[in-house]
């Protein structure tokens, strides 16, 4: 089963129209290039009301809270949630499931953060995974623009947990995103490191399969060469037959008949003729042991090739394990990095969206760290403060001291 990615982030006024240019596509990202602009015609805003404009929409909110105190410039004016899940979640549905799932993760946000107060619902389906930014003026039920009242870590927590069994409850196979337990790394696998390991998980498998196919020539030569092997062997024990038929025809031919005045030209023909046949015999002797040694060395060459492509092929085979091997543990390294990614983070949950968080975290450890030093500050005053107020009546109380009396 599928996990839920469920994030949220904070912006300020200075990062709305950012936000706006890139949930609408109103101008193509160089710095994001997992979006295919061919495919943005296919986006779309589940909120009824979705406006063109973020900031006048957001500012037309905050004018409604009729507020008694000025808006600080450093306030939220604008909290977004992102919604999604894996990959084969949603290879598994259809379009009008996929739409059908963020408009029932809407409704449930919709009804979490009020009606009035959403901005914008926008899926994008140009990119990789298909995700939702829900995008909301953080006002509070008492009708104050504070975000941090909103998204305490509490109501994070719950809206980690309901959601997913709201989803589950809309026949959706979804489960909640496992939390980061205490004390393990604060780390997770960013855009970038993702698509390296994604490019050597290609190599490796192109790699793969150019020794695999080089597996497979060695195999064919071995075979032709097992074949041909056979093939002069069967050639060889038939040459070796031929010259032992000749030597024996040699040995165990007639004799020459003896020779006298009457005959000699016949026993003279007849010996030419066994001289002739010996000479060839002879020849094809030194033939056919020529060739068979030209064949046996031949072969040699052949037995020394297969031995050599036995050795290619172990090796071969030896790497294609390590490769796989090398590919199982990148798989598993990058399910992990990719689970502590979708962990919800305790401390830093309100930080994980954006790069540009970095430096919002920064800048929200130096505001804690300068309440810090106020409240430091206020109660060393309040110490003090109540000394001062202890020693006054211990010094009202004193008894006055007698005048002393001049001598004459």
């Amino acid at each position: 089963m599928s996990y839920l990615v469920l994030h949220m982030d904070k912006f300020k006024k200075d990062a709305i129209r950012g936000i706006q240019s890139h949930n609408r596509r109103e101008r193509e990202s160089h710095s994001n290039p997992d979006i295919d602009y061919s495919r943005s015609v296919g986006n779309y805003d589940l909120h009824e009301s979705a406006s063109d404009n973020y900031s006048q929409t957001i500012q037309n909110r905050i004018d409604d809270l009729l507020m008694v105190k000025v808006v600080r410039k450093d306030a939220v004016h604008m909290c977004g949630l992102i919604v999604s899940s894996d990959k084969s979640f949603f290879t598994r549905m259809g379009k009008e499931e996929i739409r059908r799932f963020f408009a029932e993760a809407a409704a449930y946000l919709t009804d979490f953060v009020g009606r009035e107060n959403v901005v914008s619902a926008m899926v994008h389906m140009d990119e990789k995974t298909p995700h939702m930014h829900f995008l909301h003026v953080p006002v509070t039920p008492d009708g104050r623009l504070c975000a941090k009242d909103i998204y305490t870590k509490a109501a994070l927590r719950k809206l980690q947990d309901e959601l997913p069994r709201h989803l589950q409850n809309r026949g959706f196979q979804i489960e909640r995103g496992v939390e980061q337990q205490k004390g393990s790394a604060k780390k997770h696998l960013d855009t970038r490191e993702f698509k390296q390991q994604q490019e050597m998980m290609a190599a490796m498998r192109q790699d793969a399969a150019r020794l695999e196919a080089i597996l497979f020539d060695l195999q064919k030569q071995i075979e032709l060469a097992e074949a041909q092997q056979v093939t002069l062997e069967e050639e060889n024990e038939s040459r070796k037959k031929v010259i032992s038929e000749a030597e024996s025809r040699l040995k165990n031919g007639p004799k020459l008949p003896a020779a006298n005045f009457f005959n000699f030209k016949e026993v003279l023909a007849h010996a030419q003729e066994k001289l002739n046949a010996y000479q060839k015999a002879l020849s094809d002797k030194e033939e056919i042991a020529q060739e068979r040694d030209m064949r046996e060395r031949q072969a040699q060459t052949l037995l020394y090739e297969r031995d050599r492509a036995h050795e290619a092929v172990r090796m071969a085979q030896s790497h294609i394990q390590a490769l796989k091997t090398e590919n199982q543990k990148l798989r598993a390294s990058m399910a992990q990095a990719q689970e502590k990614a979708a962990s919800a983070l305790k401390d830093m949950q309100d930080f994980i969206l954006f790069s540009g968080n970095q430096l919002r975290f920064q800048e929200f450890q130096l505001q804690r760290e300068d309440e810090r030093k106020m409240n430091a500050r206020n109660r060393e005053q309040a110490r003090l403060a109540a000394e001062r107020d202890r020693q006054i009546p211990q010094e009202a109380e004193k008894p006055n001291r007698p005048r002393g009396m001049r001598m004459r």
